[in-house]
């Protein structure tokens, strides 16, 4: 067993702060070099040391879960600093040699990444991992790379990932939804017809834009299918073809997730024909004062999560009959029996998920009882 790392495939990068290289290294080779530089307070020195994070297991086993699918990728680097103790570098033949002690490199960024690799796992193929490595770089340094890294990122939409689902060659819950979002939103007879914005903001698809496409699908996807199995569908399907019969032996409670039997087999189609007279439905009885208006609640997210969580009480009260469940009638009989006269305005009602929460108690309590 050898005691040091030999890289030979190095790319040198020269910028302001100095020069730092780039390389492929393996995960064990990496977790044998490397450790996260937690901060934490060191009673002997009386000041906080390190500058990372705490390590979030539930992180980790996410990570863990995604690098075990077919198509799993880690494309971003590795960012750390290798002491000066434990390295030599031959600049003219381009040679590094680390010596395999847990001290010798500090993790700057991706602590979760690398330590997702440390463990038991069932990696698909070969895993190599992209490696920023900067020389005896002191703790001011480290923190200013750490710092840069975690607050000048802008976070991506929400509604731009579902948004691309489409490009997607598996349909996922995730592709199958935003495909339905995308029908509600662009067939001129759909009672959200330009009123979802996809991009999560306004455009000429969404001139009447209310709502953004990530609350839009969150809430019919939570009648997809449970998202701890997110990876585990992902990878049935791209090692079967997208056929989505292979999902069948999933344990998924089909008493809470009501779309997931229509969902792997293909009938989507019945999804959308059911929540279309569900929408229209509540379009005819609150009328333009209230759907899809801006001053409404009603089509906003603490709204429209509000009657997207009494939609199950509507299919249980239906007793799963989906031909009753396709009927506008259906579900206008019921609004018009139990919410006359209700305001869904109120100001305890606009506060997101808490508004949400507390809209949805007030619509329960006015339901009626199941048959």
């Amino acid at each position: 067993m050898t005691n040091s790392i030999i890289i030979r495939d190095i790319i040198e990068v020269e910028q302001p702060l100095g020069t730092f290289l780039v390389v492929k290294m393996l995960p064990e080779d990496l977790l044998s070099i490397s450790c996260p530089d937690k901060r934490s307070y060191n009673p002997e020195l009386e000041e906080y040391i390190g500058i990372q994070r705490d390590i979030k297991p539930k992180k980790v086993h996410g990570i863990q879960e995604f690098i075990n699918t077919a198509d799993a990728t880690i494309p971003n680097t590795i960012i750390g600093v290798l002491l000066k103790d434990y390295y030599s570098y031959d600049s003219q033949n381009k040679i590094l040699k680390i010596d395999k002690n847990e001290n010798a490199f500090k993790i700057i960024d991706g602590q979760h990444r690398i330590k997702a690799f440390d463990g038991t796992l069932q990696l698909q193929g070969k895993f190599e991992l992209i490696v920023t490595i900067f020389f005896d770089a002191d703790i001011n340094d480290q923190a200013y790379i750490f710092s840069i890294i975690n607050t000048t990122q802008s976070k991506l939409d929400p509604s731009l990932v579902q948004d691309l689902a489409e490009l997607s060659k598996i349909t996922t819950p995730e592709n199958v939804v935003h495909t339905l979002a995308k029908v509600f939103n662009s067939e001129s007879d759909s009672p959200w017809f330009q009123a979802i914005k996809r991009l999560g903001r306004k455009d000429q698809t969404s001139q009447n834009g209310i709502i953004s496409q990530y609350s839009f699908n969150k809430s019919i996807l939570q009648y997809m299918y449970d998202k701890k199995y997110n990876f585990k569908i992902r990878n049935i399907l791209i090692k079967n073809n997208d056929n989505r019969e292979k999902l069948k032996n999933l344990d998924i409670d089909e008493k809470k997730y009501i779309f997931w039997n229509f969902y792997i087999n293909y009938k989507e189609n019945i999804i959308y024909k059911v929540l279309y007279s569900y929408y229209e439905a509540l379009k005819e009885f609150f009328g333009k004062e209230k759907w899809c208006n801006e001053n409404s609640i009603l089509c906003k997210t603490s709204g429209y999560d509000a009657f997207m969580k009494l939609f199950l009480d509507f299919y249980n009260f239906a007793q799963k009959d989906i031909e009753k469940l396709k009927q506008v009638k259906f579900y206008k009989e019921i609004l018009e029996q139990s919410y006359r006269n209700i305001d869904i305005d109120t100001d305890a009602n606009r506060l997101g998920a808490a508004g949400a929460s507390n809209l949805y108690k007030i619509l329960k309590e006015r339901f009626p009882n199941e048959k």
